[in-house]
């Protein structure tokens, strides 16, 4: 009776124990929780028969950073050319060199050209200029002098430079026309006179949005054809500028628009 207690026990133990494996085995396995924001890989898929390739960093290539908060990257710098319609206007002074120098102090020039690009670097353009001319009266009390002369030239530029500032240069030429006028005491003498204008203009500007500000240099060459003159009061007249070849060099701030 004792042994056959003994062999129950032993199969119902046998049989407890074998339920419990099974049991265990059946049961998913338990991993630690899922931290939020953290996201498991895919599993990459490899080939039967081939080792599955590991990533490697590639070599030589570092990777950029990523720009700071509040940081933003400088535009690049714009090319310093311009198209379409071109307006400039000037205003600055003038002096005369060569003959006659010594009869005029530094007057006054101002104009404006006005034209179009042809292409990136070059524009075709038209010119009016003023001198206003500032004769010495030095000794002549009472005496006065009003002189001027305007210039319509044709005046093309080309255009070059660097980013951020752009260089101009070209020549000019066309006719122009002069007027003075002296007075001493009740006399009087009106003169007036036309001829041709040549000469060139160089400058160089600095972009400020949607113009650019800058300085041009100029020489003017004007060789007279004609002039006249009418008197009052006993006035004089004589050949003022009949066979003198006048030069000036200007200096002149100018916008480019």
């Amino acid at each position: 009776m004792r042994m056959l207690n003994r062999r129950a026990a032993l199969c119902l133990g046998t049989l407890l124990a074998s339920v419990l494996a099974r049991v265990a085995q059946a049961q998913p396995p338990q991993y630690p929780p899922q931290q939020p924001g953290d996201q498991a890989a895919p599993a990459q898929p490899s080939a039967p028969g081939y080792p599955q390739e590991q990533a490697h960093p590639q070599q030589g290539y570092p990777q950029e950073a990523a720009p700071q908060p509040g940081y933003y990257p400088s535009p690049p710098a714009r090319p310093a050319t311009r198209r379409g319609l071109l307006f400039l206007p000037y205003v600055g002074f003038s002096s005369i060199v060569g003959g006659g120098s010594d009869r005029y102090s530094t007057g006054l020039r101002l104009g404006a050209m006005l034209g179009g690009h042809v292409g990136p670097r070059f524009s075709l353009n038209g010119e009016l200029g003023v001198d206003i001319m500032n004769a010495n009266t030095r000794g002549y009390s009472g005496y006065e002098v009003t002189e001027a002369f305007f210039d319509l030239t044709l005046s093309p530029l080309f255009h070059f430079g660097v980013p951020h500032v752009e260089f101009v240069v070209g020549p000019k030429i066309g006719p122009f026309a002069w007027v003075a006028s002296t007075k001493y005491s009740n006399a009087s003498a009106d003169f007036s006179g036309y001829g041709l204008v040549y000469g060139f203009t160089a400058g160089a500007f600095f972009p400020i949005g949607r113009m650019a500000i800058g300085g041009i240099l100029s020489f003017t060459g004007r060789r007279f054809l004609e002039d006249s003159c009418s008197i009052s009061g006993g006035g004089h007249c004589w050949d003022y500028y009949s066979t003198v070849d006048t030069k000036l060099i200007s200096f002149s701030v100018a916008l480019m628009l």
